[in-house]
């Protein structure tokens, strides 16, 4: 009998201690992605990467930090100051990082859509040399997000995106594009904000639909 209650005893210490350890993780993910969302300058991302790369080296089970310092990366790839080595050296680490993170929790199609966010922003830094192939590479990832999971409005308003600056590329028309934004929308609308997973796209979505009407 006391074997029993010492190892109850035991059991329900470990459980509390993985609760505790579980809300601390919870709540520093919470406070650094507010802090991210918030973040405008090259500096302030960098320090938002380095704080989700903390986590990530302490909570090893979690492809959440991963995810957003791979986001923080891909955001600082898109300033137009940089150099194409610059750029290109962002959306590599951006890429490294969501490789981790699909190691963590395969056919994800959170990861696997912010990966063709990647190779977008590696494309649009020099979309002269690699358009042609680099576009299947992306619209390829953002397809493969879109089918594991069809209620994601992100891979949804990467396409739309993808398609509207081809369309102004080549001088056809962007219905397609505007089609996708709007679809996009309503699966944000739909979208129920659960505790730290990704929410972001909202505003690329109203962007597009904004230049379409």
């Amino acid at each position: 009998m006391k074997k029993l209650t010492l190892v109850f005893t035991l059991l329900l210490c470990a459980l509390f201690t993985n609760a505790k350890d579980n809300t601390a993780y919870i709540n520093a993910m919470k406070t650094q992605i507010e802090t991210f969302n918030n973040s405008k300058s090259q500096e302030e991302l960098q320090a938002s990467a380095n704080a989700f790369e903390r986590i990530a080296q302490k909570e090893t089970t979690e492809w959440l930090p991963l995810y957003y310092a791979a986001h923080a990366y891909i955001k600082m790839g898109f300033n137009n100051t940089l150099s194409l080595e610059e750029k290109d050296s962002y959306y590599d680490k951006a890429i490294a990082l969501i490789e981790k993170a699909g190691e963590i929790s395969p056919n994800n199609s959170e990861i696997t859509a912010l990966k063709g966010y990647a190779l977008m922003g590696k494309l649009s830094a020099d979309s002269a040399n690699r358009g042609q192939t680099m576009s299947p590479l992306v619209m390829q990832a953002f397809g493969q997000a879109m089918q594991q999971n069809p209620e994601n409005p992100r891979p949804l308003v990467l396409m739309a995106q993808m398609e509207y600056g081809m369309a102004q590329f080549f001088g056809s028309s962007t219905e397609k594009a505007c089609g996708m934004a709007n679809q996009s929308l309503a699966l944000f609308e739909a979208e129920a904000a659960e505790g730290i997973n990704p929410t972001w796209g909202a505003g690329q979505a109203e962007a597009i639909v904004s230049q379409c009407n």
